[in-house]
């Protein structure tokens, strides 16, 4: 990574969703003048509400600046020691490096080029649900039955990496040019990515309503 001076563009998304909602019913029983009949009158409303949230970042980052901030006490890029998102957590960018190295057409030539770039996403979904029974009574002529509330929470962090060879690939690191910077071809491999995500839900969808 290092040699090969790589850049990485770097996608967040964060998305909050919460739901809730209240649904009582009543019955109303009274007995005919038939033996063993009733008539009964039902009804029921629902009250529910949802709102969502969501932030989402583009960020690039130098591996070159990365490495030497941190062998310099400058930062060390260290994850914050309270996070509430998953994403805090193994990532696995660990091993998306070594099946781009294992791959034999990865050009990592001493040039810049748009054939050296790699990249995936990393993707978790975490979902709260509380559903609660509201009390059930019955009187002589009222009856009442109800899932009462219905509260729920997905919380979907996504994060997407692009790598692509930097302009300085096969030269000796110097501090002065380990910064971040513009790579034209971390910015359009992320953009694909994006957009081949898109479309494959965009095709999920399409299943699920046929």
């Amino acid at each position: 990574m290092l040699d090969g001076d790589y850049d990485v563009e770097v996608s967040l998304s964060l998305d909050v969703n919460d739901t809730g909602g209240l649904t009582p019913s009543l019955s109303y029983v009274t007995p005919l003048a038939a033996a063993a009949t009733t008539l009964t009158v039902a009804g029921s409303a629902n009250l529910s509400e949802s709102r969502e949230h969501n932030f989402t970042e583009n960020i690039q980052l130098s591996t070159r600046k990365i490495f030497l901030d941190w062998k310099n006490g400058v930062d060390p890029h260290e994850c914050p020691l309270v996070a509430d998102t998953p994403l805090a957590g193994t990532l696995g960018i660990i091993d998306m490096v070594a099946m781009a190295n294992s791959t034999a057409d990865l050009d990592e030539s001493r040039k810049l080029t748009d054939a050296g770039v790699f990249g995936g996403s990393i993707q978790f979904v975490v979902t709260k649900k509380i559903t609660a029974t509201g009390p059930t009574w019955t009187l002589v002529r009222f009856n009442n039955i109800s899932a009462l509330a219905d509260f729920s929470q997905v919380n979907t962090d996504k994060i997407t990496l692009a790598f692509a060879l930097g302009p300085n690939v096969g030269k000796p690191m110097r501090v002065a040019r380990a910064r971040n910077r513009y790579n034209p071809y971390a910015h359009d491999f992320l953009q694909q990515l994006l957009t081949s995500s898109i479309n494959t839900q965009l095709t999920r969808l399409q299943n699920t309503l046929r």
